[in-house]
C-alpha cells in the first residue's frame, strides 16, 4: 500500500443545518433514524416518529410528497437503480423513487428476526442489526433470503433491545462494523478472515448510528460527545469531529464521498446538518 492510499484524517465544514420541528403534515417532532443519498445527490430520511420516508435536495429542503408508512420506520439504505430498502420490526420494505421524487412501494417482506438498522453488502444483498434475537447481524437479499454470517464470526454474546446497536458494511474491504451503544464499544469483523476487534475509547460513548467514511474507513456518531469518530477498518483513530448538535443519532455519506449528513436525537432541539468532507491537510 503506498502512502497515498493509506486512510487519511479529514476536515468537515458544515455546509446546511435545519432545525426538525413539526411542520403541518407531522403528529410529533420528526425523528430521522435512518439517511442515505441517492447516487444523484439527493437525500433519502426516513423519519421514526412521523411514519413517512421524505426525499431533500442539497440545501436540504423537501422535495415531492412524503410517502406514509402504516408503522414506524427504523432505517433505509439505496439498493441499486431506483430502489431502496426500509425496515420496520419483522418487514422489510422495497420502495422505488422516480427522477420526480414520487415514492412507491414495491414489495414487502415478512422476516423471520426483527431487524434495526440496514446497509448494502452487495447490489442483491444487505445486512442488516437486529433486537430480540441471539444473532446480533444477519443477511437478507432483495428476493428475501435470510442468512448469517460464519459461525466463526464471534459476537458479542448478547441480545440487543430495540436501538441499543447498528451496523453498516464496508464492501470493498469485506468488513462489518456493529456498534454497542451501553458497551461504548465498536465492533469490527474482517468477514474473510474471520478475525475481530473491540474498539473502546474515551471519545466512543453511546456509539449510535455508523456509515462507510472516505478511503474505506468508518464514521461513528458518539451520542455522549456530541461527535463524529472517525476509524479505521483496523480500529485506529483517524480523529473526533464535534458537531454543533446534541446527541448526534444517524450519519451517512454521499456516494461520491465528498459529503456527510448527520441527524440527532434531542428532545426539542433535532437537527440535519450537511457537511463537505475533504482531506485534511498534514
Amino acid at each position: 500500500m503506498s502512502l497515498s492510499s493509506q486512510p487519511m484524517p479529514v476536515n468537515l465544514k458544515l455546509l446546511v443545518s435545519v432545525d426538525l420541528t413539526t411542520t403541518g403534515d407531522d403528529e410529533k417532532e420528526p425523528l430521522l433514524n435512518g439517511l442515505d443519498f441517492l447516487p444523484d445527490g439527493r437525500l433519502v430520511a426516513v423519519d421514526n416518529q412521523n411514519m413517512k420516508c421524505i426525499i431533500l435536495n442539497e440545501r436540504l429542503q423537501r422535495l415531492g410528497t412524503p410517502y406514509k408508512f402504516k408503522g414506524s420506520p427504523f432505517s433505509v439504505v439505496w439498493l441499486s437503480h431506483d430502489t431502496l430498502c426500509v425496515t420496520f420490526n419483522d418487514v422489510v420494505c422495497l420502495l422505488s423513487v422516480s427522477t420526480d421524487n414520487t415514492i412507491t412501494l414495491t414489495r414487502q417482506i415478512k422476516t423471520s428476526s426483527s431487524f434495526y438498522s440496514i446497509c448494502c453488502m452487495s447490489p442483491y444483498n444487505m445486512v442488516v442489526s437486529t433486537y430480540d434475537d441471539p444473532r446480533p447481524v444477519r443477511m437478507i437479499s432483495v428476493d428475501g433470503v435470510e442468512s448469517d454470517f460464519d459461525h466463526f464470526l464471534t459476537f458479542p454474546m448478547k441480545t440487543y433491545k430495540v436501538d441499543e446497536s447498528r451496523c453498516t458494511y464496508v464492501q470493498s474491504k469485506n468488513t462489518l462494523v456493529l456498534t454497542d451503544r451501553f458497551a461504548h464499544t465498536v465492533y469490527i469483523y474482517d468477514t474473510l478472515k474471520g478475525t475481530s476487534r473491540a474498539v473502546t475509547n474515551e471519545n466512543i460513548q453511546e456509539p449510535r448510528g455508523a456509515c462507510v467514511g472516505p478511503g474505506d474507513t468508518v464514521l461513528v456518531c458518539s451520542k455522549d460527545k456530541n461527535s463524529i469518530v472517525h476509524l479505521t477498518i483496523h480500529g485506529k483513530i483517524l480523529g473526533t469531529y464535534p458537531v454543533d448538535m446534541k446527541y448526534p443519532y444517524s450519519i451517512c455519506m454521499s456516494k461520491d464521498g465528498t459529503k456527510l449528513v448527520v441527524s440527532n436525537n434531542a428532545i426539542c432541539a433535532k437537527k440535519l446538518q450537511l457537511y463537505k468532507i475533504s482531506q485534511a491537510m498534514s
